[in-house]
């Protein structure tokens, strides 16, 4: 029986070594995308799975989706890897993971969300809750998705702290589209979330810069109600979010735009501590390519995953601007 359970370790060792030293992007040694909760857990792992297959199919590499636990869990499993990871992260999450990696981490795509290379922070309220303004929100109860989020918390808590803003009570939601359910049922007065530029209506040449209503085209803020048909653009923000359960004209007549805080770079793929770059370049690649198919765009695009319409190659310096914000140094590079 001895002699048994010794082969049967050698066994198992022999196979942890054989893994250990299997190239990277195979069955026994795979690639892991981490991607990160901010919306449907299941969607999101849902279609994870699809990219990751549709990865394999265009270059060969063994991907693995990883959906992560939460915000912070996310950046540990970056920080902790080593040359087998990349994933999904936030802008903040990107600028956490590169302070515990020392640098070593690659953004190289960023996402870019019907047109815009950026997105800012949305304070959201209902309409008839008598909050106009972020003086209004003192003594409120708050619905943030979770500690992590660059708009769902960091930029707006920099906010309130700097105006001296305080609450009554706090509800963390687990995830953006939770925060505006939690809005709708009545369980907070107001949620932070991300904010998307209003698509103009057919016909309109005008495009929208941060700083103008968040609401152009789509309330009429003269008439105190929605603009009709034909002049009304489209709603992609937060609130469209969670139009697959409530009604979105009810949604958008029933929760308002308090204010913004931004603008934010989007979020980016990143590519983890001493991750091959040819490597990383086959996966490049193949993302861009994703984007020219009409399927795969789809998936990307879902308002339930991550809402991209394409993506921009990028590098570090395109978070500068960010780290500047936050009063944090920039690289030397």
């Amino acid at each position: 029986m001895r002699r048994i359970a010794v082969l049967a370790l050698v066994a198992v060792m022999a196979l942890g070594i054989l893994a250990f030293g299997a190239e990277i992007g195979t069955k026994a040694h795979p690639i892991y995308m981490l991607l990160v909760p901010s919306t449907e857990g299941a969607t999101v792992q849902d279609i994870g799975n699809k990219i990751a297959e549709d990865l394999y199919n265009r270059t060969g590499l063994y991907v693995v989706a990883s959906l992560q636990a939460d915000y912070t869990a996310m950046i540990e499993a970056f920080a902790a890897s080593d040359g087998d990871t990349f994933g999904i992260p936030t802008t903040d999450q990107y600028i956490r993971i590169y302070d515990r990696t020392n640098g070593n981490v690659s953004p190289r795509l960023g996402s870019v969300r019907y047109g815009y290379p950026y997105y800012f922070a949305s304070i959201y309220a209902r309409r008839d809750s008598g909050i106009k303004s972020l003086a209004d929100l003192q003594g409120k109860v708050w619905i943030y998705n979770d500690t992590g989020s660059t708009s769902g918390y960091v930029f707006p808590n920099m906010v309130f702290q700097q105006k001296g803003i305080t609450f009554s009570n706090i509800v963390e939601s687990g995830g953006h589209t939770n925060s505006m359910v939690a809005l709708i049922e009545g369980q907070g007065d107001f949620c932070t979330g991300y904010g998307s530029p209003p698509v103009p209506p057919a016909g309109c040449s005008l495009q929208w810069n941060y700083g103008d209503d968040p609401e152009l085209w789509i309330w009429d803020r003269y008439n105190n109600q929605l603009f009709r048909d034909g002049l009304r653009g489209r709603c992609v923000d937060l609130r469209h979010a969670v139009h697959k359960t409530y009604d979105e004209d009810t949604v958008l007549t029933d929760i308002g735009v308090v204010d913004t805080i931004g603008p934010i770079p989007n979020d980016c793929m990143a590519f983890g501590p001493n991750f091959p770059k040819d490597i990383a370049d086959k996966i490049v690649a193949a993302v861009e390519a994703e984007f020219q198919d009409d399927t795969m765009k789809a998936l990307w695009g879902d308002s339930n995953f991550y809402e991209w319409d394409s993506v921009a190659e990028i590098d570090d310096s395109f978070y500068d601007g960010y780290r500047a914000i936050l009063g944090l140094p920039i690289p030397e590079r």
